[in-house]
Formats: C-alpha cells, structure tokens, sequence
C-alpha cells in the first residue's frame, strides 16, 4: 500500500495518513462491531464484513489519487471491522479455559501463514504485472472465502452461547480490570510497532534499492517465526505458565527486534530483526487473546474483542502515521521510527509487570 500511494504522487506524510486510514475507520468499526456481533450473534456480521471488504479491496485498482486511494481505505477498514472479532469470539465460545491460549496461538497461526505468504506474493505480483493483479486476487480470495464461511457455518449455533451467557451471574461485568488492561496495553505497544513496520519499512528497503519482492520476504520472515511460535509448543506457554509470563517476555522481543532494525544497515540485519520481531509477536499474541477470552463471559465477549481491536487499529494507526512525521525530521537517518517505537513497545514491559500485581477486577 505504501508504494501504491507513492506512485499515486502522496507526500511521505499522506502515505503514512493512507496506511493508517484503514486503521483508524477500523478503530471505531471494531466498537460497533462489538454490540453488534453480541447482540445478532458472529455469522451475519461476519459474512457482511467479507462482502464489503472485497469490494473495497477491488476499488484499489480504480483509484487515480491518493485522496481516492484514502477514502477507499477508509471504507475497507470499516467493512472489515467485524471479521477478527467476530472470528476470535467464535474461538473464545467453544474453547474451554486450560486450551485457550493454545487455540489462540493457532488462530494467531492462521492470521500468519497468509501474512508470510502474501506480501512476498504481493511483491513478484506488483514487480510482473503491477499493483492491481495484487488487488483483484486479493478481491478474488476474500470472495471465495465468503462463500466457504457462509456454507460452512451454516446452522451452527452461535446465539447459544449468548443465551448462557445471559443466565451466568457473571455476564454482569464489564470486560475490563487488570486483565483486559494488561491485554490492551500490551497490544497498543506492539502495534506501533507494527505500524510503523508497514509503513516505513518498504520505503527504508526501496531507500536501499531493494525490490519489492525483498520487501515481501522481510514480512516473511516475520511471519514464519511467529508462525512456529505460536503453532508449536511454545504457542501453549501461556496455559501452562500462566498469561504474563509470555506476555512480558514477548514485549522485551518486539523491542529487541525493533532496535535492530533501527541501526540496520544491510538486507541481512534486517531479516534478524523480523525474525526477532516475529519471535517476540508469537509469544504476545495467544496469551494477550486468551486474556481478553477470559476477561468477560460469551454474552460481553464480541465486545471485549471489539475493544481489543480498536486497541490494534490504535496502534497501528499511530504507528503508521507517525513513522511517516518521524521520517520526515531527518532524510540522514530512516531508523528513527524503528528506535522510537523500540522504546514505546520497552516502556509497557514495568507497565504491564506492575497492573500484573494488582488485584483481579472486573
């Protein structure tokens, strides 16, 4: 996306606004997706969200300015608002609580496998034919797909769980306290840096005279260490060790990894900083959505994951637009975003370990 918008003629700053337009429509889509998904159960809303996200992925390649290309964003970012959500409260409704974390880390998995292959794919495609191959296969997988969900979920009783819910004394609470908090702040910390990941990285790569494709390889690599993370053993720490033992170490890993890319200054030191990045990604996220799982009953869960998301889109929006203020202080040194969302993602590591000693609350 970030080189689309360049080629459109967007400033360094409006590509970071481009990029984070769908983030920050995201932000609020996910609130209203939360009462939604709750209150007409996960089916609908979901099958609703795929149909407007492929189109919206579609108009890419019909845009002709980057302030087209923004209000395309804009409506991706609201269509797609209820499909994570909606997919982790399925998740969270029929996983018991000792395999939840596990169930998360191969949820998470699935998010990766297609993370690893798709920018590289997006890559070769855009080198060979150009940006709009990338979107009409993109428009053509989200379309099978709503087909697949929608026959396969049929029937399936997803409003049960809401009416236990509803006879659970529990359903009473608000999905907040020190574990929703803990997940929150943790997920803020790690998606400016993934925001700034998206943004900035293809531009310091091309800055080098890399390939797009090499910058697809990068997001590989990220993608494949926090694919073996989270879908082997290690993705079930959290069950075992409890949810803030992960938690805290993966945060330390996705500021290492983000350091190295700061002072990065070859192909290779960049790779090792994915994969540190992916390494700490992996161990973060089946213990950070097993928290927000158990932070509010299946009645309140669409909300709490509709919460939890607005959280990503947050950071993603800030890391995303703010690389590109960041890069804009100083052409002599395009590792400033990667340093300063370092220390952001360090800063929460005593946040989280002090909220981690307070009493449970809901």
């Amino acid at each position: 996306m970030a080189p689309h918008a360049r080629n459109l003629g967007a400033s360094a700053a409006l590509v970071g606004i481009v990029v984070a337009a769908y983030s920050i429509t995201n932000l609020f889509g996910n609130l209203g997706a939360g009462f939604v998904l709750d209150r007409w159960g996960r089916r609908g809303p979901i099958i609703l969200g795929l149909a407007i996200t492929a189109l919206a992925v579609v108009s890419y390649a019909f845009v002709r300015s980057p302030e087209q290309l923004l209000i395309a964003r804009a409506i991706h970012g609201i269509g797609a608002a209820a499909l994570t959500p909606g997919a982790f409260s399925i998740i969270g409704d029929w996983v018991v609580s000792d395999q939840r974390g596990r169930a998360m880390g191969l949820a998470g998995a699935m998010i990766a496998i297609p993370a690893m292959i798709g920018p590289p794919a997006a890559g070769l495609l855009r080198d060979a034919w150009g940006a709009n191959s990338v979107f009409f296969l993109d428009a053509a997988v989200l379309a099978i797909t709503l087909v697949a969900f929608a026959a396969v979920t049929r029937g399936l009783p997803y409003r049960a769980a809401r009416q236990v819910a509803q006879s659970a004394a529990g359903d009473e609470a608000t999905p907040i306290g020190r574990l929703m908090l803990s997940a929150n702040i943790t997920l803020f910390a790690i998606t400016i840096g993934v925001g700034v990941l998206v943004a900035h990285l293809p531009l310091v790569l091309e800055n080098q005279g890399e390939s797009a494709a090499r910058s697809g390889y990068s997001f590989a690599i990220f993608a494949l260490v926090a694919i073996l993370v989270m879908a082997g053993p290690i993705g079930g720490a959290s069950d075992r060790l409890g949810r803030f033992v992960p938690l805290l170490v993966g945060l330390v890993g996705v500021a290492a990894g983000l350091a190295v890319l700061g002072v990065s200054e070859s192909y290779g030191a960049i790779a090792a900083g994915m994969a540190v990045f992916g390494l700490g990604y992996g161990l973060v996220f089946p213990a950070a959505t097993a928290l927000v799982t158990e932070a509010a009953g299946p009645g309140r869960r669409g909300m709490a994951f509709g919460i939890f998301y607005a959280v990503y889109s947050l950071g993603v929006a800030i890391g995303s637009a703010g690389s590109g203020r960041l890069a804009g202080l100083s052409e002599d040194s395009m590792g400033i975003p990667f340093v300063v969302a370092a220390a952001v993602v360090a800063s929460a590591v005593p946040v989280v370990g002090v909220i981690r000693r307070l009493p449970v609350a809901r």
